[in-house]
């Protein structure tokens, strides 16, 4: 069957409480019904509360992550996109909004719009009446969020004048350390909040420094603004420091800024005095300084962002870390009193990783389940190549050549849909070289920096386990081998024959 795939967004989170979601879902419902050929994929992407007008959904929502697989290849020729209107996948200015159809297009992805049952395809491209009328839906969406803005940032002006004016509240909406008042008024002070608030500065200005400040809270089963006892991190605490709102300041986020008016004094109940706030603002960490520890190559990690906590989820950090590359592999999170995890050694962890895994990476591939796809797309090629043959064949002596050619058009069209498959399928398979490993001097920072990209390629995740001194990976093509030992020497060897006797895409250790 024919596949089909939908994409749903709506601009802001107010949107998922009324109608916009169930309407689009309702509409891929109804052109399935009528098209039975046609199969929704598993995987719908949705941006659920991102702008399409800024452009936002296509540089960090799921608009990206489709774009990013139709350049790929990842995404079959002939694949139908199902969206509400073309202003879903673009209200940003004519010429982004047409590229973006443009370039789905020539992937060979057909767009169907479904509120004016537009079927747009390769050969729209070259068809000037469906460029017009997606240039004008283009215009006119662009233009409508323009007067959208225009009119939410004079409301919001409004707003913000009669609460300069006479005291009432904007919105609703209020830091964690607040509450509205019944009768919707004014803002109420949370006075166990207020308290940890006036202590976590009272804190900082005795010296303490924002790790050590959360793990007093940590120890303590302080309450978070969010209810958690125990649960602060350093990222919190340091927003709360610069956070002007403790002392009455209401400061306008960036979707209700408007000329004239940054901040209202006085909107909110005052929890940290002007002075003190000031004094903890003008505080500097240390500065770090260049001493003889700045180009120290082991400072480099080079499981950087792939490493993680098994216990808790978080990124390993390297600690310690000398001159001769000693040092330990930590959970951030254990120095907040938030995880168990002990440390371990990095040196050896590392020697045994680089020398036994990453020197042998291309031999850890997937078993049958991507390897048998690719063989019978070839063969069905194969065949097709042949059918097209006598089709060219019959059209020399045949009365009719309308439906042969459509057939031959038919051949070819799934002729190029299975090599983009098994171009992605392949890409997927097959892990980058690894000749360059072996003559890495990873004491030089260039080196370690070259290793660092290569693991970057090659492994998704690498779950530490560091009570039981082992580790999970999962490599970058989907294989996966279970309770690595870490700190005890294995041969590379023998791993690699015994990757011959596992048929599924696991072993285990």
């Amino acid at each position: 069957m024919k596949k089909a795939i939908a994409y749903l967004r709506f601009s802001t989170s107010s949107q998922q409480y009324g109608d916009s979601l169930r309407r689009q879902n309702k509409l891929v419902a109804e052109w399935l019904d009528s098209h039975p050929d046609y199969l929704l994929d598993d995987l719908t992407y949705k941006d659920l509360g991102l702008s399409a007008f800024d452009g936002s959904h296509a540089v960090h929502g799921a608009f990206s992550e489709f774009m990013e697989a139709v350049q790929g290849g990842y995404i079959p020729y002939g694949t139908v996109l199902l969206v509400e209107s073309l202003d879903r996948l673009s209200r940003e200015k004519i010429g982004e909004a047409t590229e973006r159809l443009r370039s789905i297009l020539s992937a060979g992805i057909d767009v169907v719009t479904l509120t004016d049952h537009t079927h747009y395809t390769k050969d729209s491209l070259d068809d000037p009446y469906s460029l017009i009328k997606a240039i004008l839906i283009a215009q006119r969406a662009n233009e409508e969020s323009e007067i959208k803005s225009r009119r939410m940032k004079s409301a919001w002006q409004k707003k913000r004048d009669e609460a300069e004016a006479s005291g009432r509240i904007l919105t609703r909406s209020c830091p964690r350390w607040l509450r509205v008042s019944h009768d919707g008024k004014i803002f109420e002070l949370i006075a166990e909040h207020a308290a940890t608030l006036q202590e976590i500065f009272r804190l900082r200005l005795e010296g303490n420094s924002i790790n050590g400040i959360t793990k007093m809270l940590n120890d303590r089963n302080v309450v978070t603004l969010t209810g958690e006892a125990g649960r602060w991190n350093p990222s919190t605490i340091e927003k709360l420091l610069s956070n002007k709102a403790l002392t009455g300041v209401y400061v306008p986020s960036y979707r209700t800024i408007a000329n004239g008016i940054q901040e209202i004094p006085g909107y909110f109940p005052r929890v940290i005095s002007d002075k003190t706030f000031s004094a903890v603002r003008g505080l500097r960490s240390r500065p770090y300084g260049k001493d003889k520890e700045t180009n120290n190559p082991w400072l480099i990690n080079l499981f950087r962002s792939v490493m993680t906590c098994k216990a808790c989820g978080h990124s390993i950090m390297l600690n310690g870390i000398d001159a001769r590359g000693m040092g330990y592999y930590v959970c951030p999170m254990r120095r907040l009193h938030r995880c168990d995890a002990p440390a371990l050694r990095r040196d050896i962890a590392d020697a045994n990783l680089i020398r036994t895994v990453l020197a042998v990476v291309d031999k850890f591939q997937p078993g049958q389940t991507i390897k048998v796809p690719v063989r019978v797309l070839q063969d069905r090629n194969i065949l097709i190549l042949k059918s097209i043959d006598q089709l060219v064949e019959a059209l020399q002596v045949a009365p009719e050549v309308t439906a042969l050619a459509e057939r031959i058009k038919a051949l070819h069209r799934e002729f190029k849909s299975n090599e983009i498959t098994m171009h992605a399928l392949k890409s997927r398979e097959r892990l980058a070289t690894v000749n360059d490993i072996s003559l890495l001097n990873l004491a030089l920072k260039t080196d370690r920096e070259k290793c660092r990209r290569f693991v970057m390629r090659n492994f998704r995740d690498i779950r530490l386990d560091t009570a039981s001194k082992t580790c999970d990976i999962l490599f970058s093509n989907g294989f996966r081998l279970l309770n690595f030992p870490l700190l005890k020497s294995t041969d590379p060897g023998q791993l690699v024959s015994a990757l011959a006797y596992t048929d599924d895409e696991t072993l285990v250790l």
